[in-house]
C-alpha cells in the first residue's frame, strides 16, 4: 500500500528533472539563437555599409565581402534575422529586421529585377537585328550534347563561348561540322566563336595577369567599310586577385575605337555593380540594363545570386531585347541579346 505513493513521488521527480532538462536546452537554444544574431546583424551591418561605400574598391576582406553579400543574399539574410529575433523573443529586435527585409527587398527587387519596355516604334519597324549569344560552358552538368541543344534553340548569329575546351584539331572540326550556318569560327584557347557574319582583323590580347580577349572585327557590308567591332573577355575568378586593372585595361582599349560600333561579350566574374567597371561604363553599357527582362544574376546555377556574364554595346547600337536564359546545362546561364545598328544595315 505504501508503494503508490513512493512511485507518484519518483514520478514527479522525472518529471521536474525532465522540465529541468528541456528548459536546459531551450536556455542553450536560445543563447546559441541570441548569439547566431548578434555576430550575423555585424556582418550584416559591415556589408552593407560596404556596399554603399567602397564596394570591391578597398582591399581583398571588404570585396570579398561585397561579393559574397549581393542583394538578394542580405534581404534573406534580414528575413532569418526576423525570424530567429522573434523565437527569441526579441520582439522590438525582430520589428528592426523586419522593416531592413522589406527595405533591402525593394532595392533587390529594382536592381536585380530588370522589366525595360522597348518603345513600340522600335518594334514596329522592320529593322535588320543582329542576335548574340554569350556563355560560359565551362562546368557543363549534362555534357556538350545539351549544349549544342541549347545553342541551336537560340539560333544566335553570333555565338561566343568561354571555357569551352581545347583548340585541337579535332574540336575545330567538331565546331565546323555542327554548326555548318556559321561559317566564320574562331577555335582558340578555351574561346569559341561561331559567326555567320564575315569575320576580320583578328587578334587575341591579355588583360594584366587576369584575363584574355579575343578581338576581331565583323564585316557587315563587305567592301563598305562597315564593320562592328567585337572584344570576347574572360576574367579569371581568383578571389584574392582586384579586377581593376583587368577593366581598366579593356576600357581603353575600348575607347581607342570608341567610334566604331562595339560589341562586348564576356564572363567577367565581376558583379555589375562593381566599382571596377566605371571606366567601361564611359563608353559602354549593360544590353540587360538597357533591354533586359527578368533576374539578373546568371551564376551559380541551380541557385544564382550574382552576375557575371553579361554584353554590352556602345550608343552606336539600339538593343531591342536581353535575356538571361534558365537553363540547367552550365553552371552560367547564357546571356542572349538582340540588337541593330543605327546607321550601318546587316548583309
Amino acid at each position: 500500500m505504501k508503494s503508490k505513493p513512493i512511485k507518484c513521488q519518483i514520478n514527479k521527480l522525472s518529471e521536474v528533472d525532465d522540465q529541468n532538462d528541456r528548459a536546459t536546452s531551450n536556455g542553450l537554444r536560445n543563447g546559441l539563437l541570441k548569439l547566431f544574431i548578434l555576430l550575423f546583424s555585424a556582418f550584416w551591418v559591415l556589408a552593407l555599409i560596404i556596399r554603399l561605400t567602397v564596394r570591391d574598391s578597398a582591399g581583398v576582406f571588404l570585396t570579398l565581402v561585397f561579393y559574397i553579400s549581393p542583394l538578394i543574399l542580405l534581404c534573406l539574410g534580414a528575413a532569418i534575422v526576423f525570424l530567429f529575433s522573434w523565437c527569441v523573443r526579441w520582439q522590438r529586435i525582430s520589428l528592426i529586421w523586419l522593416i531592413l527585409t522589406l527595405i533591402t527587398g525593394v532595392w533587390c527587387w529594382n536592381t536585380q529585377f530588370q522589366k525595360n519596355e522597348v518603345p513600340i516604334a522600335l518594334k514596329d519597324k522592320q529593322l535588320p537585328e543582329l542576335r548574340i549569344l554569350f556563355w560560359n560552358i565551362g562546368d557543363r552538368i549534362w555534357g556538350m550534347e545539351s549544349v549544342l541543344d541549347e545553342l541551336r534553340a537560340v539560333d544566335a548569329d553570333l555565338i561566343g563561348l568561354v571555357e569551352a575546351g581545347s583548340d585541337s584539331a579535332k574540336m575545330k572540326r567538331f565546331w565546323k561540322e555542327t554548326f555548318p550556318d556559321h561559317p566564320f569560327q574562331i577555335v582558340k584557347d578555351g574561346f569559341v566563336l561561331l559567326s555567320r557574319v564575315p569575320i576580320a582583323n583578328q587578334q587575341s590580347g591579355r588583360l594584366t595577369e587576369m584575363g584574355k580577349y579575343e578581338f576581331l572585327d565583323l564585316e557587315l557590308n563587305q567592301g563598305q567599310g562597315r564593320s562592328v567591332s567585337v572584344f570576347l573577355v574572360d576574367i579569371k575568378s581568383n578571389i584574392f586577385k582586384s579586377r581593376k586593372d583587368a577593366l581598366e585595361q579593356l576600357a581603353v582599349q575600348i575607347s581607342a575605337i570608341k567610334d566604331h560600333p562595339i560589341l562586348v561579350l564576356g564572363d567577367f566574374n565581376t558583379p555589375s555593380d562593381s566599382d571596377h567597371f566605371r571606366p567601361l561604363r564611359k563608353w559602354i553599357k549593360n544590353s540587360f540594363e538597357v533591354a533586359g527582362d527578368g533576374y539578373t544574376a546568371t551564376w551559380p546555377l541551380p541557385f544564382p545570386v550574382l552576375d557575371l556574364d553579361s554584353i554590352w554595346v556602345n550608343d552606336q547600337f539600339v538593343v531591342i531585347s536581353s535575356e538571361n536564359r534558365w537553363t540547367w546545362v552550365s553552371d552560367h546561364r547564357p546571356v542572349i541579346t538582340d540588337v541593330f545598328l543605327k546607321t550601318f544595315k546587316i548583309n
